[in-house]
């Protein structure tokens, strides 16, 4: 059991300050998230081990048509594949997002996809009815989950 305990050091790269993260028992369980989303925000960063990191902020629909905050992070492998995810998500796009969520602190981002798989509306559903969805029910904050 201990060798699924996360546990180390954690550093900030912009400081050099290192602390210890508390442990932390790694329980991939597969629990899945299917959404409607409108992308707000897209960023994309280099870090300074060559690594890529697509954030992108949303607004996700529940099965009820509640909107909630949801963020998304893309780990591309290389430019060319930050390159075509660049492409497809862009803010304002409404879409279909699938993939393992996470819970997290409000502070640190809300419910969140690590690489999902994302797709046009199926067919059945209308863009123009689900925009209208995302503008009606998301006049006020009171009804997000996060």
């Amino acid at each position: 059991m201990k060798d699924k305990t996360v546990t180390g050091q954690i550093k900030d790269l912009d400081t050099g300050e290192t602390r210890e993260i508390a442990p932390f028992y790694l329980f991939r369980s597969g629990f899945e998230l299917n959404t409607f989303i409108k992308i707000l925000n897209v960023e994309s960063y280099l870090h300074p081990d060559n690594s890529r990191q697509i954030a992108v902020d949303c607004l996700a629909l529940d099965g009820c048509g509640f909107v909630f905050k949801l963020t998304i992070d893309f780990t591309p492998e290389c430019l060319e594949d930050e390159l075509i995810i660049l492409s497809d998500i862009t803010v304002g796009k409404i879409m279909a997002a699938h993939g393992v969520y996470s819970v997290l602190p409000d502070e640190k981002g809300g419910i969140s996809l690590h690489n999902p798989t994302y797709s046009p509306l199926p067919t059945e559903y209308s863009l123009e009815e689900i925009e209208e969805v995302f503008r009606v029910n998301n006049r006020s904050d009171k009804n997000r989950l996060i």
